[in-house]
């Protein structure tokens, strides 16, 4: 695919005390090269709801800032123009979050670590472009569409769908098993973090699903436990050993799995069993953290991967653990709904 990107903009993060640009920043980053995320997942999002082709000939890409009040920025449009067999399409998305985001919380805990920031002060964190004269780098990698199989839901071995329901433009589903196994792991490691390998595929129906409006679905289909995988309270560690080994067990299952992601724990009280009404609980809740950004995208590039995370969610009338599956939208990892699945 020939790439050819338009950007005349560098954007710098700031951290400030006030929401506006009087006094001094406590804390600046240029973050131009962060827009190569939004490039990869507009990409990845539009492939898998069938707004672009996978792979076209050429594609030109622009990165725009969609103005606060300039120099501060709201959003950042992407726009995508796809070109292939002659034909063309544009696919455009608005992204109100990034690794930027992440980079400012990291600089604000160092900020009150150090003393700079008081631990109930508030620090406003501030994007701003600054528009170029001639276009500026960004270092977009290779655009790679994820395995997509041909296949109908009876062929991999789905029975009948349960509870939960679909995203329209992101279907997800997830064996039931694997469902109850990741909560049951939660409850029996209590504080300690526990996680696997989680197997399944990318598949593209015959026709869309009931409410959806993509044709291509991901399934979840099983969890890899391995004891090579280590957790502690607040952190969790994957042996790269164990995921190869995921990854053969899901050849020899001949339904053509892959490691799709790794699901994770975040803590539960053997004693407590009220975690999702109490909100003094010092354990984590099922969201991504720093860390686990870190951690995912150390394992897994594409845009295209989800994290599933079973803990505790406030306000949830189950006394048990959730398991909440996350997906690339809008620059950050937000939870997606999700419907079991039989086999």
């Amino acid at each position: 695919m020939k790439l050819n990107i338009n950007n005349r903009h560098q954007f710098v993060m700031e951290l400030r005390r006030q929401s506006d640009l009087t006094g001094m920043p406590l804390y600046s980053e240029s973050v131009t090269a962060d827009m190569a995320d939004l490039v990869e997942e507009s990409y990845i999002a539009g492939v898998l709801n069938e707004k672009l082709p996978a792979e076209p000939d050429e594609m030109t890409v622009e990165v725009k800032p969609v103005w606060l009040k300039e120099p501060l920025v709201d959003k950042v449009e992407v726009e995508l123009v796809a070109g292939l067999n002659g034909n063309r399409v544009t696919y455009t998305k608005k992204f109100a979050a990034g690794r930027w985001v992440r980079s400012g919380q990291a600089a604000a805990l160092g900020l009150r670590e150090e003393g700079t920031l008081a631990d109930d002060e508030a620090a406003y964190r501030l994007l701003m472009a600054v528009p170029q004269k001639e276009a500026a780098p960004l270092e977009v990698p290779p655009l790679q569409p994820p395995p997509i199989c041909e296949q109908t839901l009876e062929d991999f071995g789905v029975r009948s769908l349960g509870a939960g329901s679909l995203v329209p433009d992101r279907p997800l589903l997830v064996n039931q098993r694997l469902a109850a196994d990741a909560v049951a792991r939660c409850e029996e490691a209590g504080t300690t973090e526990t996680g696997g390998a989680v197997l399944g595929k990318i598949v593209r129906l015959p026709e869309p699903l009931p409410g959806t409006q993509t044709r291509i679905i991901t399934i979840l289909s099983a969890t890899v436990q391995d004891p090579r995988h280590e957790g502690a309270p607040l952190s969790f560690y994957f042996s790269p050993e164990a995921l190869d080994e995921a990854a053969r067990i899901g050849d020899l299952r001949g339904m053509g799995e892959t490691v799709q992601t790794v699901f994770h724990t975040h803590g539960w009280s053997k004693t407590c069993a009220d975690c999702n009404k109490n909100s003094k609980c010092p354990l984590a809740e099922c969201n991504p953290s720093l860390q686990d950004y870190q951690l995912l995208e150390s394992l897994f590039s594409s845009k295209a991967t989800l994290m599933p995370i079973a803990g505790r969610k406030m306000g949830e009338h189950s006394k048990h653990p959730i398991l909440q599956v996350h997906a690339w939208r809008g620059g950050e990892m937000l939870p997606i709904r999700w419907q079991e699945y039989c086999d």
